[in-house]
């Protein structure tokens, strides 16, 4: 029974806490442009065209991306170690699930930082 909890508690941490989901979340709206009505020349233009607008990123965005995957990683070594404390089982087993919970929870904690 014990295993069939951790398990089932396992599975809800990974569901709430998936990267998909979260950045999925996390991404902001494309804002809408309505079309010009009727053709255009840009339209008309065949082969290769410059980019209408180049992206840049700056540095601050930059380096704020590069500590979620951390974060995330640790999410998902904890996600990890829940499954296989309970496919363990026993006494070792839960020790293995409980560590990987707190690993879990302390990188969606920074993440959520």
């Amino acid at each position: 029974m014990k295993n069939k909890l951790v398990s089932l508690v396992a599975a809800a941490a990974l569901v709430v806490t998936s990267p998909a989901a979260i950045a999925i979340a996390q991404v902001p709206a494309a804002p809408r442009v309505q079309a010009a009505a009727g053709p255009t020349v840009a339209a008309s233009a065949v082969g290769i065209r410059r980019a209408e607008s180049a992206r840049t990123t700056s540095a601050p965005v930059a380096e704020k991306r590069l500590g979620a995957g951390r974060n995330v990683a640790m999410m998902v070594v904890g996600g990890a170690a829940l499954i296989i404390g309970a496919v363990i089982g026993g006494t070792a087993g839960v020790l293995i699930a409980v560590a990987g919970a707190a690993i879990g929870l302390y990188g969606l904690y920074n993440f959520v930082q």
